[in-house]
């Protein structure tokens, strides 16, 4: 299988220390192939063959650390979701989304929340995941 370059947006890695401790922290990280702080940028750039497994551990591999990852809550409205079987097969093929770190489904109130790296993921792509299954995320207004 290829290697993907993931690139997380880092918080708070402000020194050569820091960065040490980070590539540390996800050099321990059995999925990721190599890790290489970029200080001036505020980054990590990690290659993977299993991406979607690689940012999950060295996001939390990164919090166990001591240091944080920038991510946001994408919140949408969802249509075709009626049980929790359906939450269940929307949480698992969102979480399938390379940058996706959680997913939580409200069935009754049809919503859902999805948990981002920053930058990773687009409304679009999340959509886009979803569209063989039959089910919808429509964006909510802020």
């Amino acid at each position: 299988m290829d290697n993907t370059t993931i690139t997380l947006p880092l918080l708070d890695v402000n020194s050569p220390h820091c960065a040490m401790r980070v590539e540390k922290a996800i050099r321990s990280v059995a999925a990721i192939t190599t890790a290489d702080v970029d200080l001036d940028a505020h980054v990590v750039h990690l290659t993977s063959s299993e991406p979607v497994q690689a940012v999950k551990e060295a996001v939390t591999a990164i919090r166990q650390a001591g240091y944080q990852v920038a991510t946001e809550q994408r919140r949408f409205d969802t249509t075709g979701i009626t049980c929790g079987g359906c939450a269940k097969s929307v949480t698992t093929v969102l979480g399938a989304v390379p940058g996706v770190l959680a997913v939580a489904v409200d069935v009754p109130n049809n919503t859902a929340t999805v948990e981002v790296v920053k930058g990773t993921v687009s409304d679009d792509r999340l959509a886009e995941a979803l569209k063989p299954t039959g089910y919808r995320l429509l964006p909510q207004s802020v």
